[in-house]
């Protein structure tokens, strides 16, 4: 008899263990990059952002936004509320037990005193109506639950990586329109002497009165470039302080902080293994709501089951306060619910919960889709940049250069002091052009950075 009931009580686990969800196998995608040969020693699974923005000072700018971006603020708020979900789901697994105690007092007459006492004490410990899990229903939701909270984290994580790249791309475009207003004050001066040599020249008769009215313009748009970029610096000051979420000018990068300072590890992009574009928050995060979604149809089935709840009581009542514990009552309820007839309910809910997975599974096919190809188009447009940087480089030197041999042939004699301002004005211009191509070659690294899912540490 006993191993009878042993037997009937491990049928019993083996049941409440098991659930009706489908076994989650991962969809397959192909992956269409391949790995380079430079990254066969070391792999990095994904760039953490201390060890490629090496620039001290932009690490600083970036741990104060994440520390106070309201953003990011959000998104750790629902984490909390995705995990408080799962923990209340959860709860339904474990009995409710409650203890109450209570007076009852009515007015009844005299012939019925004896069957309805006009005053009652009670002391209960009750079992709340309490599912037994046999199909699993309720750890089906609860793994749905898990699944959307470890979800949430990583949509967290996608708020983290966006957060840091636009903190970056804020702070060189700060640089640089900074970089930008030097030159423009510059090459605003510069212009005002060219129209002084100008106007002097047009007094002379050497220049038409067009000549001088082409320089004039020159110098006007000199000026109102001037104070374009003036507008620019403020804005993006602005810009940054909003998304480090501290509106403190002594936080922004002081004064003296060039351009040039910003260094990118760069050499990191190459020991990045295609693979590891799964582990991108956004495909995580898409993983897990498929999950989610698959751990649903589990409940859904479960559903075309019967349920059994449990629920009771047990303590004490009397009729006088003064000798409540010395009389017991009890109770206790199972009740089996088989669906007979619901309309078709259990039924479409079933096909929802499945149609669901499949629109998730496309949304998860949709985000490798999405990384592959905006890897691929920041690594197309990397070796754009790359070249145009160069390009551009080149012409720096040159117009340099430039600008070096005029002067000395100024100061010999053989060149006018109008040629020297005028080789001083291309170099400005040269010198704009190539900070504007550095900053889209910081901007694609930024890229770059974002669309191969930064965040982790470096893995040997």
């Amino acid at each position: 008899m006993k191993n009878k009931k042993l037997a009937n009580l491990l049928i019993l686990a083996a049941i409440a263990s098991c659930t009706l969800a489908p076994n989650y196998k991962r969809p397959k995608v192909e992956l269409p990059l391949e790995q380079p040969a430079s990254a066969a020693k070391k792999k990095i699974a994904i760039i953490s952002w201390q060890e490629y923005f090496a620039s001290p000072d932009l690490q600083r700018v970036i741990q104060t936004a994440l520390f106070n971006n309201r953003d990011m603020r959000v998104a750790n708020l629902n984490i909390e509320s995705a995990q408080a979900t799962h923990g209340v789901v959860r709860s339904n697994l474990l009995p409710t037990i409650n203890a109450t105690g209570y007076e009852t007092r009515q007015g009844v007459p005299g012939s019925f005193a004896i069957f309805m006492p006009k005053k009652q004490f009670r002391a209960n410990v009750s079992l709340a109506t309490y599912e037994v899990d046999f199909f699993g229903r309720l750890r089906s939701l609860k793994k749905s639950a898990l699944e959307d909270f470890l979800a949430s984290e990583q949509a967290r994580n996608v708020t983290r990586i966006s957060l840091i790249s636009e903190v970056v791309n804020s702070y060189a475009q700060l640089l640089l329109d900074r970089e930008l207003l030097k030159i423009a004050e510059k090459n605003a001066a510069a212009q005002a002497d060219r129209y002084k040599f100008s106007e002097l020249r047009y007094k002379n008769g050497i220049d038409s009165q067009t000549d001088l009215l082409n320089a004039e313009a020159t110098i006007e748009a000199a000026k109102n470039n001037f104070e374009t970029y003036k507008k620019l610096v403020k804005q993006d000051e602005n810009a940054l302080m909003l998304l480090m979420g501290v509106f403190d000018e002594s936080a922004l990068p002081a004064q003296d902080v060039a351009f040039s300072d910003i260094k990118i590890n760069e050499d990191l992009l190459d020991l990045v293994p295609s693979s590891s574009l799964f582990l991108r928050p956004d495909i995580q995060q898409a993983e897990h709501e498929l999950k989610s979604a698959n751990a649903n149809i589990g409940a859904a089935r479960a559903a075309f089951f019967p349920s059994i709840t449990l629920t009771g009581n047990y303590g004490y009542a009397s009729r006088e306060m003064s000798n409540l514990f010395d009389s017991k009552t009890w109770s206790f309820t199972p009740q089996i619910n088989m669906p007979l007839f619901a309309g078709g309910k259990n039924l479409y809910n079933l096909k929802l919960a499945d149609l669901r997975k499949k629109v998730e599974i496309a949304q998860y096919e949709k985000a490798i889709q999405t990384a592959f190809r905006e890897v691929s188009d920041q690594l197309a447009e990397r070796d754009a940049i790359v070249n145009q940087f160069e390009s551009f480089d080149k012409i720096l030197k040159s117009r340099k250069k430039g600008s070096d041999i005029a002067e000395v042939k100024h100061q010999v004699g053989v060149s006018s002091a109008l040629n020297v301002l005028d080789a001083k004005i291309a170099l400005f211009a040269a010198e704009q052009n190539q900070a504007s191509a550095k900053k889209e070659y910081i901007a694609n690294l930024i890229a770059l950075y974002k669309v191969m899912g930064g965040g982790s540490e470096l893995e040997e």
